[in-house]
């Protein structure tokens, strides 16, 4: 987290140090992301960054929380009870994200690439506890579906909750192959992640995850 000192600098220079940093880790694996480098090129002494932040770890894990609550003021006003099933609630969850992506997009280039940190030993545990947490809220979900009597039962459900994991992070590698979508490009050029027509390829791929996900998960 940041020291006092970080806090007590204009809010203008707080933001251009980090939108930098959010740069810096959406174009740079976690090891070779380079502190030196942006305060050369914002002229500040190096010595000025550990006034600020304890470690390079303290400040990736400010960056993290600072962008997952953003992201979280979207998608946490979606709620279930609104849709008469999940995946109505599913597809509204990625609409929010897109329109985070949209107007956060140096924050969402950062969370985008946080998966390719984890060849990083110390990302790696940082990884690990995130995936627990996803996991459990996936469970969450599944279970609450089965117990609405909408999912099926024959499956157990961490199984259920593992395989919506693995299908909904596979989404990005399905774009790039079947529609040629090159969210690294954007990423390296700091577009939106979806800088294609606000999202149109996501959602028209997203529409045919939830076809493929409805008849595997829904209850017949």
């Amino acid at each position: 987290m940041p020291k006092e000192t970080f806090h007590n600098l204009p809010a203008s220079k707080q933001q251009k140090l980090v939108d930098r940093f959010l740069r810096e880790f959406s174009i740079h694996r976690y090891d070779d992301a380079s502190i030196s480098a942006v305060l050369k090129d914002l002229g500040i002494a190096k010595g000025s960054f550990y006034q600020y932040f304890e470690s390079k770890l303290a400040l990736f894990l400010y960056l993290q929380g600072i962008c997952g609550t953003q992201k979280a003021k979207y998608v946490m006003q979606v709620k279930r009870e609104d849709f008469p099933d999940f995946w109505q609630y599913f597809r509204k969850l990625y609409e929010e994200g897109i329109q985070f992506d949209q107007q956060h997009p140096l924050m969402s280039n950062f969370l985008h690439q946080i998966i390719h940190h984890i060849h990083s030993p110390t990302i790696k545990k940082l990884y690990d506890t995130w995936l627990d947490q996803i996991m459990a809220a996936l469970t969450a979900w599944v279970q609450h579906e089965v117990d609405l009597g909408l999912f099926r039962k024959d499956i157990a459900v961490k199984s259920m909750a593992f395989f919506l994991f693995k299908i909904t992070t596979s989404i990005m590698e399905y774009m790039r192959l079947i529609y040629g979508l090159e969210v690294e490009e954007n990423i390296k050029k700091g577009l939106p992640v979806y800088a294609d027509e606000n999202g149109a390829t996501l959602m028209k791929a997203v529409d045919e995850y939830i076809l493929l996900l409805q008849s595997t998960f829904d209850k017949q």
